[in-house]
């Protein structure tokens, strides 16, 4: 184990958002296991995912998850049993039965997309594809957990919440390695600067579960919030959980899926073969149903999955702490109550330089069929773990693939996407931010609708 560093030149080199390039220089340069503060030791082995997350791990969260206190969130949850209890709540609102429901308003939000791209295909402008992926995002996770959209696809401009949301999140990129200066900042100084954001939009956020749950069901599709009522009747509920999840829920639900699906996008208008494949695939079949998708378009489902691992909805992160006895990774033995930093990089060829690449071959290049005709291009799946792993994993893995299966074979089965004259679409990758969630540089596309 190589290189102790003070957790305060971490946050001088991390300040613009870059902290996946700052511990990614730190494993070129050190190694799979690396101290990168006097009581962290960010790990970098494909194992640590199921060490600090599978079934027999005695690992728990460390105190980088308090960020929210005193807002709580099933995310945020340290204590084992209260984390098992509140997502035992959340998951009725993810059943089989739930995700049949929730199709009907992903294909509602799908409909309003599509009609914001036939419009500016037909007048041959460029789209701002990122603008139209976050609003689709946001619009469909709002109506998913309080019924109520945000309207940005149908007004074709940004809801000011979600403009408060992202700048509070961008506090995240520069300080994330210290995360007990946001608590100070939190306390000191709640409505100075982006500060005040974020509380104004945790407000918000509060104040409209709390009047979602004072209705009826709704008529249309019963929500998230319909589910956790059946737990709790709105005065038990704690408005502590309330607004914490709320927000979480918002963010991690909608942001990640977007930027899946600006990934998606990015390699098809990079790589059009891969569009063509899926547009023969999807032919005949009823792309307003997700599960036939997944059953008949294997490479469709490979894009979706070689797509997640350029372009992680995480880059760093996966605060950890063991307890008594410590955890194994990889052979490397780490002792009692060290924090844990698990770093999931977006750059996956260099994700363990030191070993050549172990873990994919031709790591840096989109090859979805890696996935399914070519296997061997796979050389360790543990390295492969975009949806989280064990209890602490995605919640909303189901839903969100299937959204990016009904995307997808909605915009390629319908238009040809192309690259505008002069870019290349590098700046995704290239101007991302890492700040709780992946925030990717700007995407626009030159949409064509397809013949016949």
């Amino acid at each position: 184990m190589k290189k102790k560093r003070g957790n305060t030149k971490h946050l001088w080199q991390a300040r613009y958002a870059k902290n996946h390039l700052v511990l990614e220089d730190l494993h070129v340069r050190y190694g799979d296991f690396v101290r990168t503060g006097p009581s962290e030791i960010t790990v970098y082995h494909p194992d640590v995912f199921m060490a600090i997350d599978g079934p027999q791990s005695n690992c728990i969260k460390a105190e980088w998850y308090d960020l929210l206190y005193p807002k709580l969130a099933l995310v945020n949850a340290r204590d084992k049993n209260t984390h098992a209890a509140r997502r035992r709540q959340w998951n009725r609102g993810f059943s089989p039965e739930s995700l049949r429901q929730y199709e009907e308003k992903t294909l509602y939000y799908l409909d309003q997309l599509d009609t914001c791209l036939e419009d500016e295909a037909r007048k041959g402008r460029i789209s701002e594809i990122t603008d139209l992926l976050y609003w689709f995002g946001f619009d469909t996770m709002g109506d998913f957990v309080f019924n109520k959209s945000f309207n940005m696809l149908h007004d074709k401009k940004w809801h000011h919440i979600i403009i408060l949301l992202q700048r509070a999140l961008s506090i995240m990129g520069p300080l994330s390695p210290i995360p007990w200066l946001v608590q100070i900042a939190f306390k000191l100084f709640p409505r100075v600067w982006i500060l005040g954001d974020w509380f104004r939009m945790v407000d918000w956020c509060e104040d409209q579960m709390l009047e979602r749950m004072q209705t009826k069901i709704p008529g249309r599709v019963p929500d998230v919030a319909h589910y956790i009522m059946q737990e709790a009747k709105p005065s038990q509920v704690n408005s502590s959980w309330l607004s914490g999840d709320t927000v979480l829920a918002i963010a991690a639900g909608s942001e990640p899926t977007a930027v899946a699906l600006m990934g998606i996008f990015t390699e098809l208008a990079r790589h059009p073969v891969h569009a063509e494949k899926i547009y023969q695939e999807t032919r005949g079949l009823d792309i307003r149903n997700p599960g036939m998708l997944a059953t008949n378009c294997p490479h469709l489902e490979a894009v979706i999955r070689e797509t997640l691992r350029l372009f992680p909805a995480l880059l760093t992160g996966g605060y950890r702490k063991t307890l008594q006895g410590g955890t194994f990774v990889g052979g490397t033995y780490i002792p009692p109550t060290r924090p844990l930093s698990l770093h999931d990089t977006p750059y996956p060829a260099t994700m363990r330089p030191t070993t050549g690449g172990d873990c994919f071959e031709r790591a840096t290049e989109f090859i979805p069929e890696r996935w399914y005709s070519k296997p061997e291009m796979v050389r360790n799946k543990a390295a492969y773990a975009p949806w989280g792993t064990g209890h602490h994993s995605c919640l909303g893995r189901a839903l969100a693939t299937d959204i990016l299966r009904l995307v997808t074979a909605r915009v390629v089965g319908k238009y040809h996407l192309r690259l505008p004259p002069g870019e290349t679409g590098d700046q995704v990758l290239g101007d991302l931010k890492d700040q709780f969630t992946s925030n990717p540089g700007r995407l626009r596309l030159k949409l064509e609708l397809r013949q016949g």
